[in-house]
Formats: C-alpha cells, structure tokens, sequence
C-alpha cells in the first residue's frame, strides 16, 4: 500500500481531471507533482477560474491564503482535502 487513502486519492483524479479539463492537457500529463507554472503554465487569470472550479466541484470555498501558497497539483488537492 502507498499510504494513499481512497479519500485522497478521489480528490487527487478530481483536481487531476478539473485541470486537464480546463487547460485542455492530456490527465496523463498532469501529476500530483507536475507545478502548476513551469509544468502546467498557469497564470494568475487561469488560477482564478480554476478556484472558481474547484469550488464548485468539491462544494468548497477555497481560501485565498492557502489558493496563494500552491506550487504543485498535490499543494491544491491538500488545500481542498482539508476544506471538505
């Protein structure tokens, strides 16, 4: 076993398949290590909407503080497992 619960790993292929679904990337190339600018070239306009996505998705509010500390796709699916 990984340490991966089936929790966490639901929130990671729903961040995984809300990113690759707006930016238009194969889910194959999105990883929970991929970082959100080198890797996925998101911009401060693209965050914004993937926020508003999330949000809607998981039924959260994302707070800005934890939105401005993400670096990598594994940043974002901690934030939101921990706003659920």
């Amino acid at each position: 076993m990984s340490g991966v619960s089936s929790a966490q790993c639901e929130v990671e292929c729903q961040v995984i398949k809300v990113l690759s679904d707006y930016f238009s990337v194969d889910r194959r190339k999105v990883e929970v290590d991929s970082r959100l600018v080198e890797d996925l070239y998101v911009d401060s306009m693209s965050l914004v909407e993937v926020v508003m996505a999330l949000n809607e998705v998981f039924g959260v509010e994302l707070p800005e503080g934890g939105v401005a500390e993400w670096k990598t796709v594994r940043d974002i699916c901690c934030l939101v497992d921990k706003c659920r």
